[in-house]
């Protein structure tokens, strides 16, 4: 059919990585792009007239949200952990959630104002929390090739104590980064920096100590920052484990306000130490948050199926600051494929979460 001899012509679609720039800003201009690794410095501050008129450096401090996460886990446990900088608001969350028992293990606290000491480059940076109850803190060596995540909780009236030591390697033998500085309109953008990493670690919780390091041990970090507007939304989902063949895989897929997402967006499909670019997603929900949500391209490279399993929602409405997150926890079924075909990833059984976000702040 002539339909089908069209679809069979057209090329497959294309998005190059190429090496990161020096630093993210550049005689005040943003460096967008697509690249194979974290800029060595992300200088969001240094940009001239992120909006129509020049604005003191503490404006552009106050509105570029910054945020760490990330998903890691194992074919038993699902972790979550983010240090989130909105200025007006901060958030400490870490999540672990044994699916075989049912059970889930966290504290999540907003501090008004709270800065977790983010900084311009992500190696050699230390980020963290802590306070009476909880402590949480993220340690970047890429240089030395590893990423650490330590979590700890006090026993209180509503939870038990736990605590957990995660190490993430970051190598070129195993892992493939991908970092993004994409348009946002005016002189804004938002940079991401992303990788699927093996992970070995332990934790400790009601007793038991668990320990990771098997091959289906593995995580994704998702180092952010952006000059976003006021009213920010997006849609995002992220899987990862061991396919059918045994191979590490995961995946990157967010529908969000950056401009142009033909060119500039952050998908990605990996495949053990390969990352592949991915085109423009939608999510549809017909059914609501809690019922499965379907994320597919026109290019016929994605297709998924993500069921939500645990809640994972904020709503809050202050003066200052508004959110109405749902980011369950989840499963996916499926098929992703990378742009010329050769590489065909079955997703049934990848763990993940997904997130719709209205945030006004």
């Amino acid at each position: 059919m002539a339909g089908e001899s069209a679809a069979e012509e057209r090329p497959p679609y294309t998005r190059v990585f190429s090496d990161p720039p020096p630093a993210i800003v550049k005689d005040g201009e943003f460096v967008l792009g697509c690249f194979n690794g974290p800029p060595g410095l992300i200088n969001m501050l240094d940009v001239r007239k992120p909006y129509h008129y020049p604005v003191p450096k503490w404006f552009k401090d106050f509105r570029c949200k910054e945020w760490k996460a990330f998903q890691f886990g194992d074919k038993r446990w699902f972790f979550f952990t983010s240090l989130y900088e909105a200025k007006s608001l901060g958030l400490k969350q870490f999540t672990a959630w044994d699916r075989e028992r049912g059970r889930v293990f966290e504290f999540r606290r907003f501090i008004p104002f709270g800065k977790f000491g983010i900084t311009e480059k992500l190696d050699g940076e230390k980020t963290g929390y802590k306070d009476r109850r909880s402590a949480l803190c993220y340690t970047f060596d890429l240089s030395g090739g590893t990423v650490v995540v330590k979590a700890s909780s006090a026993r209180t009236s509503e939870r038990k104590a736990f605590s957990g030591e995660f190490t993430f390697s970051y190598n070129a033998r195993q892992t493939a980064p991908s970092s993004v500085c994409l348009p946002l309109g005016l002189n804004r953008a938002m940079y991401s920096t992303k990788v699927l990493m093996p992970m070995q670690g332990w934790f400790e919780a009601d007793g038991e100590r668990f320990e990771f390091g098997a091959p289906d041990a593995m995580g994704i970090m998702d180092d952010h920052k952006g000059y976003y507007p006021y009213a920010m939304n997006y849609d995002w989902v992220t899987g990862f484990g061991q396919d059918s063949k045994g191979r590490r895989v995961g995946f990157n897929l967010t529908d969000n306000q950056v401009r142009d997402q033909e060119t500039y967006n952050e998908n990605v499909l990996w495949i053990n130490s390969r990352v592949f670019p991915l085109p423009p997603i939608k999510v549809t929900r017909p059914n609501g948050h809690d019922k499965p949500w379907h994320i597919q391209d026109t290019e016929g490279l994605v297709d998924l199926e993500f069921k939500p399993e645990r809640k994972n929602d904020l709503k809050m409405n202050l003066l200052i600051a508004e959110t109405d997150y749902h980011g369950p926890f989840g499963s996916f079924e499926g098929t992703l494929r990378s742009p010329d075909g050769a590489e065909k990833v079955d997703a049934q059984g990848l763990s993940g979460m997904g997130e719709q976000k209205y945030l006004r702040a």
